[in-house]
């Protein structure tokens, strides 16, 4: 579809990003974008299962639609099931931001004429309209990436990724949380990472925690998924239990973007609560490899680039990130770095 074309015929958009949170919260701008151009439009949003909670927040969506691909949806049955659910939607344009040759496969089964998505798939021939790049050159943000398939839908626009939540209004179950925590104002540290991307490691947490009870009077929210408690447990060992919480698998996602979006600062290395705090203009502190494919450049926080903190090292220009010739690259910024980034840096701004 030439961006002269009609364009501003379509009235009904699917946008398909089923991976993980993150990666999901970065599409999310692409909607404010559609939505600015076509005000009239039905957009749905098709996700995994556990991100859906956080895209029905989002202001622009009409519909939150479930991919499950270990249930109702697994195998060439299941995905034949969701062509059909797709079908009966009538969509008009699908834009496949995470390429998945099932996922292409359901969009030109279901009969939507306008298909968008990379160019670089063997599969891509399912596709109407293809994008050719490559995004693990890390050229631009992964945000500006997922903006490179609206180019047609968008000819008169260039614009750049902002994020558009619901306001939030307290539930009942905040005020209990608040009456625990027994502070005004809280820290969140996340340590866990999901194995994605290189972390800090325990001491490097420890000592964050520590800066934090002697140069500030707030709580610290130390936050995991379920899974990750000895994690939280042997980072939190030894500091006192009323400034530091262990907060492990205790929030469903909805709750947990509350508590990141009144929380006064996140600190994490590059996992989906740093993006999650970023797109509610929460104050982050993060940690990434420089090196391709984790780098900053495209996976750091959009907003808040300069408050990104990496390691000065000799780097090879692809990360093997099981295989680092540094033995884990974040493990090499020293005390002297992280109490900069954190204290004479990141504490004096806020």
């Amino acid at each position: 579809m030439s961006k002269n074309s009609s364009a501003n015929s379509l009235k009904r958009f699917l946008l398909i990003r089923t991976d993980r949170i993150g990666d999901t919260i970065l599409t999310l701008p692409a909607v404010t974008a559609l939505r600015s151009q076509y005000r009239d439009a039905f957009i749905a949003f098709l996700a995994q299962p556990y991100t859906v909670p956080l895209i029905e927040q989002y202001v622009g969506i009409d519909i939150s639609l479930s991919y499950e691909p270990h249930g109702r949806h697994k195998g060439w049955q299941g995905l034949s099931k969701l062509s059909h659910e797709l079908q009966e939607l009538n969509f008009d344009a699908a834009l496949l931001f995470y390429p998945r040759v099932k996922l292409a496969f359901a969009i030109a089964k279901a009969g939507i004429p306008v298909r968008i998505g990379t160019g670089y798939r063997w599969y891509s021939f399912l596709l109407t309209e293809r994008i050719f790049e490559h995004r693990k050159d890390c050229q631009k943000h992964e945000a500006e990436y997922n903006f490179s398939l609206l180019e047609s839908l968008l000819p008169d626009k260039n614009p750049q990724p902002q994020y558009k939540f619901k306001q939030w209004l307290p539930e009942p179950w905040w005020e209990d949380f608040r009456t625990v925590l027994n502070s005004k104002d809280y820290v969140i540290v996340h340590p866990g990472y999901g194995a994605s991307a290189p972390n800090l490691n325990n001491e490097q947490y420890r000592l964050i925690i520590r800066l934090l009870l002697e140069k500030t009077d707030w709580t610290v929210l130390l936050t995991g998924i379920a899974g990750e408690e000895n994690l939280v447990h042997e980072i939190a060992a030894d500091f006192p239990e009323e400034r530091v919480k262990r907060v492990v698998g205790r929030f469903s996602l909805a709750e947990f973007f509350s508590v990141v979006r009144n929380a006064s600062l996140l600190i994490s290395s590059s996992t989906g609560p740093l993006h999650m705090a970023n797109a509610a203009d929460t104050p982050l502190l993060g940690f990434f490899c420089p090196a391709k494919p984790h780098t900053p450049d495209r996976w750091g926080p959009y907003d808040q680039q300069q408050w990104v903190v990496t390691p000065d090292l000799d780097w090879p220009e692809i990360c093997e990130l099981k295989n680092c010739p540094h033995g884990g690259c974040l493990h090499h910024l020293s005390d002297v770095e992280i109490t900069e980034a954190l204290c004479t840096q990141r504490l004096n701004d806020l």
